[in-house]
């Protein structure tokens, strides 16, 4: 097996295509443009056996007063939840036997190569449903445990609804009662600007990414990004979301609750529910089931509850780096000078 860096956007897309683990998070434009907005430089490494690539993992690597840190994804607000490594087409068919000699390959170049770049700091995130991360914790990685919640899309939409909890069925079916009105648009702004409101408050401690971000992410995949927004009868914005409709719906960017008469962002997740099942998805995610202050109210949609795997590996200063960076979380200013992608 060779490991080396891939630049060739089409064999790169092609693969991410074909994988039954890629998801947009790592289509070629994604990865670049994320590494140009939070400041890592990108390594996009592709594992080979002779010419056929096995395995894709865009990793970012930088250097800040001397602590070296190597992410994939890089620590963005959770903007991107995983990413990490994928495997090749097929590999879910394959014997067990196989998998875990491919697992193995993948493993033991990956390793090397995080051991030449001597990271003070490296995590990697894997996708749900991929959760065979036994050869990295065998060679010292430390595993962490995520979770995302899911709706399986292939039951009636009826049984889906049932699965809700009751107050959310009464408060879907007061707002639809009241009348409102989807709009699918391409135009981040107005989302930006509501969770900016939020964001600005004191007890939040992380600064937003800037919306150019975001833009530049939309015209780069405006037929995978989409921006909803609902408004009532008054013309009056009541709730607002983005998602990401490629292989699965994925809830990617919510807004806070809009205070209103009725239940916005309730409604809204439920017209998008059935959106995704008319588009023939099969899953439908909604990130968030890691954030305490959001389980009760997403619990209340999704009946299944998906694992995602973490493997970490940090020294004495990366050890360091993380205390000094968390312990200054409340300080924005200098927050601003350690993470440049936010403003």
């Amino acid at each position: 097996m060779t490991l080396k860096l891939v630049n060739d956007r089409e064999e790169w897309d092609a693969f991410v295509d074909g994988s039954p683990y890629g998801l947009l998070f790592h289509k070629w434009d994604y990865i670049t443009i994320t590494a140009r907005h939070a400041g890592y430089r990108l390594l996009p490494y592709g594992i080979y056996n002779g010419e056929e690539p096995v395995c894709l993992v865009p990793l970012y690597f930088r250097s800040t007063h001397g602590v070296k840190m190597l992410f994939s994804p890089p620590p963005m607000q959770a903007v991107i939840p995983y990413q990490g490594f994928i495997p090749a087409r097929g590999f879910d068919t394959m014997r067990q036997s196989k998998k875990e000699a491919i697992i193995d390959l993948i493993a033991s170049d990956l390793s090397a190569e995080i051991d030449a770049i001597s990271p003070h700091y490296f995590s990697l995130t894997l996708v749900p449903g991929f959760a065979d991360i036994r050869q990295f914790t065998w060679r010292g990685y430390t595993p962490k445990v995520h979770y995302t919640y899911t709706i399986d899309l292939s039951r009636s939409i009826e049984a889906i609804q049932s699965d809700f909890h009751h107050k959310l069925r009464n408060s879907i079916r007061k707002a639809e009662e009241a009348g409102m009105n989807l709009v699918q648009s391409n135009d981040i702004s107005e989302l930006y600007t509501a969770i900016s409101r939020r964001f600005s408050h004191p007890d939040k401690q992380i600064p937003m990414i800037r919306q150019r971000y975001y833009e530049e992410l939309f015209q780069a995949y405006p037929e995978h990004l989409v921006a909803y927004y609902l408004y009532d009868r008054e013309g009056t914005l009541t709730g607002a979301l983005a998602t990401q409709e490629y292989k699965r719906f994925l809830l990617w960017i919510g807004a806070p609750r809009i205070e209103g008469a009725h239940a916005g962002n309730e409604y809204l997740q439920w017209l998008l529910v059935k959106r995704a099942k008319d588009k023939g998805y099969r899953t439908f995610e909604n990130i968030g089931a890691n954030t305490p202050d959001l389980n009760s109210f997403k619990s209340r949609f999704c009946s299944n509850l998906e694992i995602y795997m973490e493997i970490y590996r940090k020294d004495m200063i990366g050890t360091l780096a993380e205390w000094a960076y968390s312990s200054i979380a409340g300080t924005s200013w200098l927050k601003r000078r350690v993470a440049p992608y936010i403003e």
